[in-house]
């Protein structure tokens, strides 16, 4: 049985995972040294062995203990907004030699938490109104305190997570409409009412990050950040200056090269050909999360799919546009790339359950096709979403 799921692992995640880890270790190491890069390996290492895990198990089980977990995570939000700020936030829990961040694993929470709730209400009907807002609370709940801490960048990663199930699962276009009007009507509160009544929503440097973004030449801290990236992405040309030749990253001009705007020092030091390489290592991946969707043997397993992918299409958007100047500073980090270990171990056990989601699904067991929740329900459901779109 063991063998005949490795013989079904897909190779090609496996191997564009694997090769824009190694980049990212490259990339540390060359603006770092070796004592963060050894902390980094350690992360990659406990991240792999957590996806090898993963993909190993049924992903029914998670959903046996998805209340469990949620209200966990619920907890863990509550104690993190109760702690010391640091750098402005609470996103932290200190533990003896790492720093847990639970907003970073609650990703996955979310996921599968919505796949559940979503799954069960389509038991009933697909894209009732009941099932809509169910989904929704149950998305607000962590979102909420997510952003309180602040952190609006993975506040954003969750609603694309929902986004992405809720779409698969057929929600009507009303319905996706009504919650966009929604996000437009928040977007002028916050931004804009609320302040001129004297009320801030946003801390200070979340604001100055946005203003900058608007105005990309000014004189601010935030403005400093986004021009030496364009700048260091600029200098890289067709084939780079190498790491040693990559000033602007290894001289300092350069904040957060080894977290936020490591994109950028890859695209200085390999250039054009280095940062198409990467791009495309992360094509791969996208392509082969979204055909985990309709390979899943179940439409929960579908659903949990969805959210992964449109998990990792936001944070590689949003990170890699931040870096050009063409999105705001967010602080969402750079999947499998990025130095750090919640959001490491995340993005791994992560891919380690779409590993799960697609060893089953590709050829399913006798008592797996028994399941009233096949992936045909998630079939019908896309077609039912696609034909209210066209209405």
């Amino acid at each position: 049985m063991t063998m005949r799921l490795l013989r079904r692992l897909d190779l090609v995640l496996l191997a564009a995972v694997s090769g824009i880890v190694a980049y990212g270790t490259v990339t540390v190491l060359s603006v770092t040294g070796p004592e963060t890069t050894q902390r980094h390996l350690i992360y990659v290492g406990i991240g792999a062995a957590l996806a090898l895990t993963v993909a190993a198990i049924d992903p029914r089980l998670y959903r046996r203990f998805v209340w469990p977990t949620y209200s966990a995570l619920g907890v863990l939000l509550v104690v993190v907004l109760g702690l010391e700020a640091s750098r402005g936030s609470s996103r932290w829990i200190e533990l003896p030699g790492f720093n847990l961040q639970p907003s970073e694993i609650g990703k996955l929470v979310v996921a599968v938490a919505l796949a559940a709730v979503v799954a069960d209400a389509s038991r009933e009907k697909a894209g009732t109104w009941r099932a809509f807002g169910r989904s929704l609370v149950v998305v607000a709940v962590p979102g909420v305190l997510v952003f309180l801490q602040p952190d609006l960048g993975t506040a954003i990663v969750y609603g694309a997570i929902w986004i992405s199930i809720v779409f698969v699962a057929g929600a009507r276009l009303v319905q996706l409409l009504t919650v966009g009007v929604g996000a437009i009507i928040v977007v002028l509160l916050v931004f804009d009412l609320l302040p001129a009544s004297g009320i801030r929503v946003l801390q200070p440097y979340q604001q100055a990050r946005l203003t900058a973004f608007l105005d990309p030449g000014s004189a601010s801290d935030a403005a400093y950040q986004a021009q030496q990236s364009k700048i260091a992405i600029g200098s890289g040309g067709l084939s780079g200056k190498g790491p040693e030749g990559a000033a602007v990253s290894l001289q300092g001009f350069l904040p957060e090269r080894h977290t936020d705007f490591i994109f950028a020092v890859a695209a200085e030091q390999r250039g054009f050909v280095g940062a198409a390489l990467l791009l495309g290592l992360y094509i791969l991946v996208v392509w082969r999360a979204v055909r985990t969707i309709t390979r899943a043997a179940t439409l929960y397993e579908s659903l949990v799919a969805a959210g992964i992918a449109g998990m990792f299409v936001v944070q590689i958007f949003v990170n890699i546009g931040m870096t050009l100047g063409i999105m705001p500073t967010t602080g969402i980090p750079l999947p499998f790339m990025t130095y750090g270990g919640s959001n490491t171990l995340t993005n791994l056990m992560a891919a380690g359950l779409l590993l799960a989601i697609q060893v089953r699904g590709s050829a399913p067991e006798p008592a797996r096709l028994a399941d009233h929740e096949l992936v045909r329900g998630s079939r019908r459901a896309l077609s039912a979403s696609s034909a209210a779109t066209r209405q």
